[in-house]
């Protein structure tokens, strides 16, 4: 089973401390004393962008049942569109959520939206409904009184029309019908009507809410749901004027799923423009979670378009806090970071806890580092990998080791690659539109692999639309973004874990004919046929080091270290370790994505070449040190040349770093001959990145 960990990292526990302060808990609800909190910020409605995996509903599940003693309502909106729900529906929904009874909250009153429910739930003729929301349009501010003349007129109508049950659940929100007038004015009408009737729970009345009204013309049901939404907020304003201020210190949370679908569009049009022409500030604190931008934003006078290669709220790496971007008067855009590598650990811990003694643990001086390391160095911190590959470790039973497990995690005939990618890949992705992000993922960003035309066999221009863009959204690359681009790639770079999924399913599957009919290509397999066709095109393109990049990939190790040899002390120290960064990144052939044998094996196996005929002493050391530090896991980040532009790593080849004592010392053979000054301490600097462990 997979846990999904929400509400337990710091990145959950931020998003949640930036509620809170808005919220206004109950004392006892809180992490923090009273006291100690902060006044809260201006209400504002807060869009919480984070990619497919990234635990958005999980964190407003988790929110929603921290803050049950509150007023609090969680909506899916896609889930409601998928029943042909309308924004009536979702708002139905969240007024009846709001309206529940809590212990240290006194109840919440809807009159304004219960009239307005009863008006476009019993079925009138056009002038009588008309009339009606024009009514409800009068009576959203005016006192008590008017609403009370316009409830009995639309209460006995509504008795008299029909749709009883519809009547009662709407008439359940009015202060008033408890009172008993209401009821003794149309007890007799409803009565008669109930015979023979169901008994229809009010729960019944959200998905019923606007079956009739839905037939009206367009014009009329937007106008009526502006009318209901602005009913809603006046509603809550005036449940928070006067006396019932002094009692009611806790906000409204609401929590909106799936914004980003069309319903959920709609229903933040609408919510906004309704709090907007507010007269009074609403008690709402409205979280609204969306995997891609919504569109309404897009148009919306508070939002505007996403910045050119990315999305407002971008979260500062080394920032605690959650701190959304406000993008206008009103709306605040934050987007939701990866995990932590401290974050996975604590993951990890808990993992390790759970086998228990009857598996041994790890080879490592510290079981938990060294876990939480190396499921951090596959995953990125992606939330959804990350538990899923935990999970996946754990699922295997009896005493089997960890780098074996590690090992069978991802072999082809797994279900675990299939899983991630279903979960991490764009909803109702193609098949197409997998298999050609199957073949692009052997470049090192995708826009590099869409100008390697001998890279397509298909003319499908849908396909490579869709392709297109996939590679311009950073939400369904699941791009990494610290604000570095030498470290994280141009933006058409995915995120390590998915290039690794993917490039799982390059290196499992055959093919059987080359992508194209030129001479270049002859390969008889995925894996080849794309890594071939990048090598040319890079080559065409002088671009020497990414077709030592693709040749390696390919297992070209002289032609990749002879053009590294070329390079040495040619420019600065830092270009050519950067380079080495470079190469040493490309993809290794392996189709579970770890090496079959022990890593020093493969190893020499690797450079057993270098016994055969002569070859120059500083370029059998590069080679050595290519071979070993390509499938040897990265060394803690060296800030000067570390930075290649390509954030894919794979620690599966040498899990426990067996070969780093190996790649120091030929740094250190590389300092003893080279003859500048400028280069013997960096290639010093370089072998002490690999002395120790990485964890």
């Amino acid at each position: 089973m997979v846990r999904e960990w929400a509400g337990e990292s710091e990145r959950d526990r931020a998003v949640e401390e930036y509620v809170e302060r808005r919220l206004r808990l109950p004392r006892a609800a809180t992490r923090t004393p009273r006291a100690n909190r902060p006044a809260p910020a201006a209400l504002e409605t807060t869009l919480l962008l984070g990619p497919r995996g990234s635990g958005k509903t999980t964190l407003l599940r988790h929110l929603a049942d921290w803050a049950e003693r509150a007023p609090v309502a969680r909506l899916d909106l896609a889930a409601l569109g998928r029943d042909g729900g309308k924004p009536i529906d979702a708002l139905a929904a969240l007024v009846f959520d709001l309206n529940a009874r809590k212990r240290d909250f006194a109840p919440l009153a809807f009159p304004s939206f219960g009239l307005l429910a009863i008006a476009v739930a019993t079925e009138v003729d056009g002038a009588a409904r008309e009339s009606a929301v024009r009514d409800m349009e009068r009576a959203l501010g005016n006192p008590p009184a008017d609403r009370s003349e316009v409830l009995g007129r639309l209460a006995e109508a509504a008795a008299a029309l029909g749709a009883p049950a519809l009547v009662r659940a709407g008439l359940l929100l009015l202060p008033e019908w408890q009172g008993g007038w209401a009821r003794l004015r149309t007890r007799l009408r409803l009565a008669r009507l109930r015979r023979g009737s169901s008994q229809q729970p009010a729960g019944t009345f959200l998905l019923a809410l606007n079956g009739r009204y839905g037939a009206q013309e367009e014009g009329e049901r937007q106008r009526a749901e502006a009318v209901l939404f602005q009913a809603f907020v006046d509603d809550l304003c005036r449940a928070y004027e006067g006396r019932r201020a002094r009692r009611r210190t806790t906000r409204c949370l609401v929590l909106l799923d799936n914004v980003d679908c069309p319903l959920g569009d709609a229903f933040l049009r609408l919510l906004l423009e309704a709090r907007k022409t507010a007269n009074a500030s609403d008690p709402l604190v409205v979280l609204a979670a969306a995997g891609s931008y919504p569109d309404v934003l897009r148009t919306f006078p508070w939002g505007g378009p996403p910045q050119p290669g990315g999305y407002p709220g971008r979260w500062v790496a080394d920032q605690p806090k959650f701190v959304p971007q406000r993008v206008a008067r009103g709306l605040r855009v934050g987007q939701l970071r990866d995990l932590h590598r401290h974050e996975v650990e604590q993951q990890a811990e808990r993992t390790l806890r759970l086998a228990g003694r009857q598996v041994p643990p790890p080879h490592a001086d510290s079981g938990v580092k060294w876990l939480g390391w190396v499921v951090y160095e596959l995953t990125r911190g992606q939330p959804a990998a990350t538990a899923r590959v935990l999970a996946a470790l754990l699922a295997h039973g009896g005493g089997l080791p960890w780098e074996e497990r590690l090992r069978r995690a991802f072999e082809p005939d797994g279900d675990l690659v299939d899983e991630l990618l279903e979960r991490l890949l764009p909803i109702g992705a193609s098949r197409e539109l997998v298999r050609v992000l199957t073949r692009a993922s052997a470049a090192a960003d995708l826009a590099q692999a869409g100008t390697a035309r001998t890279l397509w066999a298909e003319g499908d221009e849908a396909v490579h639309k869709d392709f297109d863009d996939f590679c311009a959204d950073v939400l369904r690359t699941l791009h990494i973004d610290t604000g570095d681009r030498d470290t994280d790639g141009r933006t058409e770079t995915p995120h390590p874990m998915l290039r690794f999924l993917l490039l799982r399913k390059l290196a499992a599957t055959p093919r059987t004919a080359p992508p194209t009919a030129g001479p270049t290509v002859t390969p008889a397999d995925g894996w080849v046929a794309a890594h071939t066709a990048l090598r040319a095109h890079a080559a065409d393109g002088a671009s020497p080091g990414v077709a030592a990049y693709h040749a390696l990939a390919l297992g070209d190790l002289p032609a990749a270290a002879g053009y590294l040899n070329d390079r040495f002390e040619r420019g600065s120290p830092q270009e050519w370790c950067t380079e080495l960064c470079r190469l040493r990144r490309a993809p290794v052939r392996t189709p579970g994505g770890a090496l079959e044998g022990p890593p020093w094996e493969h190893y020499e196996q690797l450079v057993a070449f270098l016994g055969e005929g002569e070859i120059d002493s500083r370029l059998r050391t590069v080679t050595r040190l290519l071979a070993a530090s390509w499938i040897a896991p990265e060394p803690p980040d060296g800030a000067a040349t570390d930075r290649a532009g390509d954030p894919y790593r794979n620690p599966l080849g040498d899990p426990y770093a067996e070969l780093f004592g190996e790649i120091a010392a030929r740094f250190r053979t590389l300092a003893a001959h080279t003859g500048s000054a400028d280069w013997y301490p960096v290639l010093l600097a370089k072998a002490a990145q690999y002395e120790g462990k990485p964890w």
